[in-house]
């Protein structure tokens, strides 16, 4: 679990670092929506990444749940997420790119822990 814990908080920090960087380079774009979505997209997406480290713990304790009901749940969740984020009025593309902030600092960590 401490080599879980210790991945969630690194692909957190760099999440949040590239977050930051793309909100502030949206900021000339001068429309709050998109820079709403892009942090709300990049929250959706370390909320899903914790989900899939739970259920990675849970299946190595052997505390062994449905794997097929689990990703269908974590794709729902998006699914409503991301419809309810747009319903309110926050930008769709941007919520796109704010996950793929999160998406991209995966791709850092796996290169950097190689």
């Amino acid at each position: 679990m401490e080599n879980k814990l210790k991945m969630m908080k690194k692909v957190g920090f760099i999440s949040i670092c590239i977050m930051i960087v793309v909100m502030i380079l949206s900021l000339f774009f001068k429309d709050k929506f998109i820079t709403l979505g892009i942090g709300l997209g990049c929250m959706i997406g370390l909320i899903g990444f914790n989900m899939i480290l739970q259920w990675g713990y849970n299946v190595e304790t052997g505390k062994n749940p449905k794997a097929y009901r689990n990703f269908l749940s974590r794709y729902a969740f998006y699914a409503i997420m991301f419809g309810l984020c747009y319903y309110l009025g926050a930008n769709i593309l941007a919520l796109l790119v704010g996950f793929m902030c999160h998406k991209i600092a995966v791709y850092i960590y796996s290169f950097t822990e190689k």
